[in-house]
């Protein structure tokens, strides 16, 4: 859980959201003459945010249920009698809790998106350093065909992309205002004014088309996508442990002092990165669970499930900003062994070599054709690379052939040969995170 997310989630914090929402709507109705002039001012003075209880708004949510019942109760309290009255008017506890807390976790996905562009860019420096860097394609935990560990790093930044477009677009339009009063069908005097369109400026946030008491898409919307990106982030973790494993030793994570460390084995180095990012993102499809099942809400505003819903959106928001930040770390600093990864490929080469040497040497089948079952028999008994055995099984042999087929068997045996459209890829997805990183530079000028 990224640790300042978590700060900012504040019991304290949440009670300013909830003051500053109320503050907005004395503003836009005094600016309309809707209440008397100097309400505001007067209200400012007397609700300072050291004047709360918060430990007491606390200790009194459950006896209404949430705090915005006792937050009012203080508050009201708090003021003189002449303005008391203009507290609270036209709002009930749900405009209150909904609205302070989509103020909260505005800024915290701005925070997520930023990290992910970082991502993003780490991803984009290994695809252009390890365009032609041949590893094992693997297919259910076994090896398989080659790759390109660029192409596999286009395939961690393209599921990032994917989801990244989608939490851009709600960090922008999707924390909507909530203000409908006591069972949603706002007030004609706001309306008629156009006060909430005012009240959402005024604080950063959208303006639904209604209000949402019981219409909690908004609130689906984000952990959705909140989820998907932890997936995104999941399915890089799962490669990278995988790939760290002592018995490929392909790749390591960065070498962060005291991290990775064994109270009882002190020649271990363990993936911590991963099992963090890991361990948030599984608590968040936890999380998306339980939201998902507070969607549909009865009436005009729900027994539990509204109040369910929230600190599993707030926990998931903190852990997928961690995730987010422990990824950015991770790729930043990842280590990558392409001799172990080309060791590695070598260990299974004769799977897609056999049969391009065995037209390569046509013409000399009688004396290479069981060399080259030789040389796959005795790697796979030795636990040694194809290629590296059959060239010591066929040097003497080899010796006196010309340049002109030299070059031609070494484009044979190269992995690049048989990897596709793998650097094509590595293009498009380059292309595709310089035009991502171009846009939202473009945006926050």
């Amino acid at each position: 859980m990224h640790s300042d997310i978590a700060k900012r989630f504040s019991d304290r914090l949440f009670v300013q959201a909830m003051l500053d929402f109320e503050l907005a709507i004395i503003e836009v109705r005094e600016y309309h003459s809707l209440i008397p002039a100097g309400i505001l001012q007067q209200t400012k003075e007397a609700l300072a945010i050291d004047l709360f209880d918060i430990d007491d708004i606390e200790a009194q949510t459950y006896l209404g249920g949430n705090a915005a019942i006792p937050f009012i109760a203080q508050a009201k309290a708090l003021l003189p009698q002449e303005i008391k009255p203009y507290f609270h008017q036209t709002v009930t506890s749900q405009d209150v809790i909904d609205t302070a807390m989509m103020m909260m976790l505005k800024p915290a996905l701005k925070r997520i998106n930023d990290d992910l562009l970082d991502v993003l860019q780490a991803c984009a420096i290994l695809i252009e350093s390890h365009r032609t860097t041949p590893m094992a394609g693997r297919t259910l935990l076994q090896q398989a065909l080659p790759i390109t560990f660029g192409v596999k790093a286009s395939q961690w930044a393209a599921s990032l992309i994917a989801v990244m477009q989608n939490l851009t677009q709600l960090e922008h339009s999707g924390f909507y205002l909530q203000w409908g009063g006591p069972v949603g069908v706002s007030n004609e005097e706001n309306e008629h004014h156009e006060l909430p369109q005012q009240v959402a400026t005024l604080l950063g946030l959208s303006l639904p088309l209604l209000p949402w008491h019981t219409n909690r898409q908004p609130i689906h919307a984000l952990a959705s996508g909140l989820d998907a990106c932890a997936g995104a982030m999941e399915n890089i973790v799962e490669d990278i442990a995988l790939m760290c494993q002592s018995e490929l030793g392909e790749l390591a994570e960065p070498a962060i002092e005291g991290m990775g460390g064994s109270s009882s084995m002190p020649h271990k180095r363990n993936p911590v990165l991963c099992a963090l990012i890991k361990t948030a993102t599984l608590r968040m499809h936890g999380h998306l669970s339980v939201i998902s099942n507070t969607t549909a809400q009865p009436f005009e505003r729900a027994l539990g499930q509204w109040h369910a819903s929230w600190m599993p959106l707030m926990e998931g928001v903190a852990l997928v900003a961690g995730a987010a930040d422990y990824l950015k770390t991770l790729l930043q600093g990842l280590q990558v062994y392409p001799e172990r990864m080309a060791a590695n490929l070598d260990l299974n080469s004769d799977a897609y070599l056999v049969e391009p040497l065995k037209r390569h040497f046509l013409d000399r089948q009688e004396r290479i054709y069981p060399l080259i079952e030789q040389a796959s028999q005795q790697a796979h008994r030795e636990h040694k690379g194809f290629v590296q055995t059959f060239f010591e099984i066929t040097t003497e042999l080899l010796v006196d052939d010309s340049d002109n087929d030299s070059n031609e068997l070494a484009i044979l045996l190269s992995p690049l040969t048989y990897c596709g459209a793998a650097d094509r890829q590595c293009q498009l997805t380059l292309r595709a995170i310089e035009t991502i990183i171009s846009n939202s530079l473009s945006i926050n000028r």
